[in-house]
């Protein structure tokens, strides 16, 4: 009688902005075998600050370790049964340390802080014609707060010791995947320096041809090229972990979370797109091995490269305000529902938002329309408008500003998207999907694989050279992996003139919402 294989375990950890998660997979099924996750700690020292402790963050991870591998023993596996690791996180959050004590110079910066948004303003009036477009060319990026252009200045204006340990060469800057490879890999002893090229390049400081970090742009902002970690691909072996239950397992994927999450729904092919609703929103399209410049305010970034000598797959990408923050705030500030399962009841209890109209710019509007001082506005209000009208128009303005950058995407490349992919929490609001499927008048497609981000991030790790559990393409473009999974499918069931006359009215509602804070 032949014995049952033992499967071969793939992980990853999924560092998010409302918590760590690792996760360990079957690479022959997909199928998640353990997990676990911490929330982390948000931390608004003042307002428009968002913060997060970097120890309290490594310690989720090693908390994550002990306790998945307690989960595998009590299914009569070791964890030592784990081939490989990949690493995905929230971009765009900056930390900065000594490379000597590993001493930390401040708490780590959130992607969605604004404190430098006055300094954006400033980094505006410097262009000709105000163009927030001047370096897109070079980085694929417009000029945002959303960027580290800004941000590490500000860290080295005023973040007491920064600019000594800069002049002393020990000063490390790294987004949150450098530093949790940093730590894993022994820290102060001999922790390993690196990022890769999701991460590098959407921080505004990187060349998008060269995939490195551009020394005119850094030099135009003010910031020594220099104290950046060496940029790396997305799929290579980086380092071994030292320390903990996973001690000697080579960490060999990293990724950016929406990068990540578009492996994960296997999204090889040009064309392939998928949409997360988290915290925020953020849809990302395969576009092959060109990197395709947006028009209509798209970002231009690396999607995935599968080894140091491999081809770089890119992608556009844009994200929008709303999604999970927005639920959270009809809960918890305007406290008119008390779940964000709610929200979907009360929204579906009536036919139409009765032409209202809700722009949830709290803090701006992001892709494709990139206004710093854009507010938040409710428009089109009646005597006859409710909580529930309310309701169902915060459920739709997510809709819009998904199909608002799908339309620039036809625009810039020329691509029918024939179906999007969804995940993310918000996902299971029912109604909401199937708004989106009648906005854009495409099926949208729900995967039941939950893990999707983590799950791309563990891909990245499993084809790297001198793991390739997964089996790669030939010309190594893509994984030859597929797995049966689940799907729910949306379809469109709204008459194009009703689309259209909602469309309009949602582009005056965006009007009245930009230049809000401007003079």
């Amino acid at each position: 009688m032949a014995t049952k294989k033992s499967p071969v375990l793939v992980s990853a950890i999924d560092q998010g902005s409302s918590g760590t998660k690792f996760c360990v997979f079957d690479n022959v099924s997909g199928e998640t075998l353990a997990s676990h996750s911490i929330e982390t700690k948000r931390i608004e020292p003042l307002e428009g600050w968002t913060e997060m402790d970097p120890v309290y963050l490594m310690d989720s991870v090693w908390k994550c370790f002990d306790v998945v591998a307690q989960k595998l023993k009590e299914k009569n596996l070791d964890v030592q049964q784990i081939k490989c690791l990949g690493i995905t996180n929230q971009m765009l959050t900056i930390i900065s340390w000594c490379r000597k004590t590993g001493k930390l110079f401040h708490n780590a910066i959130e992607w969605c802080d604004i404190r430098t948004r006055e300094d954006n303003e400033k980094e505006l009036d410097r262009l000709p014609g105000r163009n927030k477009d001047h370096f897109r060319k070079t980085t694929g990026l417009p000029l945002s707060s959303l960027f580290l252009n800004t941000k590490i200045p500000w860290i080295i204006k005023n973040v007491p010791g920064v600019k000594e340990a800069i002049d002393e060469g020990t000063c490390m800057f790294g987004t949150v995947n450098t530093w949790i490879l940093w730590n894993l890999t022994g820290g102060v002893n001999g922790g390993v320096y690196l990022t890769d090229i999701s991460n590098g390049q959407i921080t505004g400081l990187c060349n998008l041809e060269t995939c490195d970090w551009d020394p005119e742009i850094c030099r135009y902002f003010g910031i020594p090229h220099d104290v950046f970690a060496e940029i790396r691909s997305t799929s290579e072996i980086y380092g071994y972990i030292k320390h903990g239950p996973l001690a000697g397992i080579p960490i060999s994927g990293m990724i950016g979370d929406q990068m990540a999450g578009t492996v994960g729904h296997l999204c090889f092919n040009k064309g392939q797109s998928k949409c997360t609703y988290g915290t925020a929103g953020c849809l990302n399209i395969n576009t092959g091995t060109e990197a395709v410049y947006s028009s209509c305010g798209m970002m231009t970034s690396p999607l995935y490269q599968l080894g140091k000598s491999a081809p770089i797959l890119f992608n556009l990408w844009g994200a929008i305000e709303g999604c999970g923050q927005l639920m959270r705030w009809l809960r918890d500030n305007l406290q008119i529902v008390k779940s964000a399962q709610e929200i979907e009841t009360l929204a579906a209890s009536v036919e139409s938002s009765h032409d209202c109209f809700f722009v949830p710019a709290f803090g701006g509007l992001l892709c494709p329309y990139w206004e710093d001082d854009a507010r938040g506005t409710i428009v089109g209000m009646t005597g006859y408008t409710q909580k529930e009208h309310i309701c169902r128009a915060a459920l739709e303005s997510v809709a819009f500003m998904v199909k608002d950058i799908l339309d620039g995407v036809e625009v810039d490349t020329g691509l029918q998207i024939p179906e999007l992919k969804v995940d993310g929490g918000v996902t299971v609001n029912n109604l909401l999907m199937q708004i989106q499927a009648n906005f854009i008048n495409e099926t949208v497609v729900r995967s039941s694989l939950v893990e999707a981000t983590a799950f791309g991030a563990a891909l990245m790790a499993g084809a790297a050279e001198g793991i390739e559990i997964f089996p790669l393409s030939p010309d190594r473009l893509k994984l030859d992996v597929s797995f049966p999974i689940h799907e729910t499918t949306f379809s469109p069931s709204m008459a194009d003139d009703e689309r259209t006359r909602l469309c309009k009215r949602w582009t005056k509602a965006i009007e009245k919402a930009k230049h809000w804070v401007s003079d």
